[in-house]
């Protein structure tokens, strides 16, 4: 690389490094940015100015004074770029867009049964299109479409390799990306919405994905963890009981037979209907209740001791379990006799759509790359 190049790419890292701050930030003072990156104060006064004029960043107002001049907050202007986000279920999708700050602007559902036949592409590629244009966001704006897919997928291949929930193998999305007319990013549906749930924190968390299976993500100073094969982590397939009921995987005591939705649900048509039951006291639900969250304060606890920090409940199930959260401590509190803390557990902000707003997000900040 030759010396005026080298120039122009470090310029550029400056400039992705300062607009990636400001929007981790929220709001942040210029002088805050140049000891935070340790840049001097003119690259900052520069790159900022250049961003400024770009429409990539705006002022927010001003500071408290402390004497002298106020100091003047950045942010990120909201409407510089856009994601969308998709999250493929069985028999329906979920469309998101959202914005550079990671707020939601529109959401849709359609009922559109999966299937590998091209017609099914054909027309998730229409509603997609539909969608995009109803949100009147300009499209030269949009940085991509993200794909949240229920299984184990190859994300430079964008092929779903297999996945349980749709009953398919080897699946490619690349065709999908021809039709959309955007760039195209695929992921598993847990890591979506954990990456949307720990979006813009720089700590350790873990995901917890209570849906018909149990699935998890490890985040580590704001990163996806995805271990030495690139696999991630299997969380659902902890041993939780020695010769405990059978899993699908073939061993026995998995948390997947204890703690995902199914378990929890047994025969009942969906969840509104178990915990109405709960709420009407109806014989036996309220036993059934208090032995799910028993395996999943174990399950939560045992996390914690291993990884040392945050447990989100995710999935269907966790929003539910936010009238529950005291029965949940107590459990949790009895595991832990050398810390009986149980800040570390938290419910999930993000819901339905919480896979689909994942993947946006990451679409949308793909935006600092090229900038």
């Amino acid at each position: 690389m030759e010396k005026g190049e080298g120039k122009r790419e470090i310029r550029r890292m400056n400039r992705t490094r300062i607009a990636r701050l400001i929007s981790k930030a929220g709001t942040v003072s210029k002088n805050e940015i140049s000891v935070r990156l340790g840049l001097s104060m003119p690259t900052v006064l520069q790159s900022v100015r250049e961003l400024e004029e770009e429409g990539i960043v705006a002022e927010a107002g001003e500071y408290g004074s402390t004497g002298g001049r106020k100091a003047k907050q950045m942010s990120i202007a909201e409407d510089a770029a856009y994601g969308a986000g998709m999250d493929v279920a069985k028999g329906h999708i979920d469309f998101v867009i959202v914005n550079l700050k990671g707020e939601l602007m529109k959401k849709a559902r359609i009922r559109l049964p999966f299937t590998r036949d091209f017609s099914y592409y054909e027309a998730a590629g229409n509603w997609l299109q539909v969608f995009l244009e109803q949100s009147g966001v300009e499209k030269r704006k949009i940085q991509g479409v993200g794909i949240a897919l229920p299984g184990e997928v190859d994300q430079k291949a964008k092929l779903l390799l297999r996945s349980q929930t749709l009953g398919v193998e080897n699946v490619s999305f690349q065709r999908f990306e021809d039709m959309a007319g955007y760039p195209c990013y695929v992921d598993n549906d847990v890591n979506g919405a954990a990456y949307g749930e720990f979006a813009g924190e720089s700590r350790d968390g873990v995901y917890l994905a209570l849906n018909d299976q149990v699935g998890g993500a490890v985040f580590i100073n704001g990163t996806l963890y995805e271990g030495q094969h690139g696999g991630g982590t299997r969380l659902g397939h902890m041993r939780l009981k020695q010769d405990g009921r059978p899993c699908q995987c073939g061993s026995r005591g998995c948390a997947d037979v204890y703690c995902s939705a199914a378990a929890l649900l047994g025969d009942d048509p969906g969840l509104d209907v178990f915990f109405e039951r709960v709420r009407g006291q109806q014989k036996g639900y309220r036993e059934r209740l208090n032995a799910y969250l028993e395996d999943l304060a174990v399950l939560s606890v045992n996390l914690r001791m291993v990884f040392g920090c945050d447990v989100v409940l995710g999935g269907r199930v966790g929003p539910y379990l936010r009238d529950f959260r005291r029965e949940l401590d107590k459990k949790a509190a009895g595991y832990d006799l050398l810390d009986s803390d149980t800040s570390f557990l938290r419910i999930g902000k993000c819901r339905q759509e919480a896979a689909a707003y994942g993947v946006a997000i990451r679409c949308a900040e793909s935006f600092f790359e090229r900038i």
